[in-house]
């Protein structure tokens, strides 16, 4: 069973878990409950718009599983930069890659209340990739050029740097002020990105529906930049942070 505050110390594997001034302790394997119930480990606040089984933590190998066990009420995953995961009643999540991350659960009046959890005693399990003897998968290198990497890395910037409802692409306006340049240029560089792209047989990045007429692509170019390692944190500086 979970153990609030133990006495000995930590050890590999084992996950911590914040709310309300106290912790608890979950081993490899362990689960738990969290809810209004009496029957869960972590109780909520008697908040009737809070559920009596709200959800679950389950230690795993290498991350924390997180199950929605309401038949009505979502969670949301908040990690420490990047979107929001919402978890759906009677789904579940990994918190791969993330080692630490709140889960967050609205109560009356929109009030959130959010468990802090710690996972950075587990060890993730090593990728496959070259373990197999076959030939591995090639990959063309995309060249971009200076100013569309400028663009792409500042346009990425807040999902490498915040979190929650923070965590958006950067809009034309925002790129414009950090590089000094003008939006509809930066318009231009953001098309001709999307285009390049294209041409490497990357998917979603240019219109090929008559209702994607109004889509700027932001979120679809962003995503790939970091998906890609194009744009990764070392690559940004401070002024990149508040872009």
């Amino acid at each position: 069973m979970p153990e609030y505050l133990r006495a000995q110390p930590l050890s590999a594997g084992d996950v911590l878990v914040h709310f309300a001034g106290r912790q608890w302790v979950i081993s490899a394997g362990e689960v738990l409950r969290i809810g209004r119930s009496r029957s869960c480990e972590l109780a909520l606040p008697d908040d009737d718009h809070l559920s009596r089984h709200a959800g679950s933590l389950q230690v795993l190998d290498d991350c924390v599983l997180v199950r929605n066990e309401s038949s009505r009420k979502p969670l949301v995953l908040r990690p420490p930069f990047g979107g929001d995961r919402v978890v759906e009643p009677g789904a579940a999540v990994t918190s791969l890659p993330y080692q630490t991350f709140d889960l967050l659960l609205t109560g009356t009046g929109g009030r959130v209340v959010a468990i802090r959890v710690d996972a950075v005693r587990l060890t993730p399990v090593p990728l496959l990739e070259g373990t197999d003897t076959g030939p591995a998968t090639q990959v063309e290198p995309i060249v971009l050029t200076g100013a569309q990497q400028r663009v792409l890395r500042v346009l990425s910037a807040p999902l490498l740097t915040r979190s929650g409802a923070e965590a958006v692409p950067a809009t034309y306006a925002e790129i414009g002020r950090r590089l000094d340049l003008q939006p509809q240029y930066v318009r231009n560089v953001v098309k001709s990105i999307r285009e390049t792209l294209a041409g490497y047989g990357v998917e979603g990045v240019v219109r090929s529906r008559p209702d994607q007429a109004n889509t700027d692509f932001r979120w679809e170019l962003a995503r790939w930049a970091i998906r890609s390692g194009t744009v990764t944190a070392a690559d940004l500086d401070g002024d990149d942070e508040r872009a």
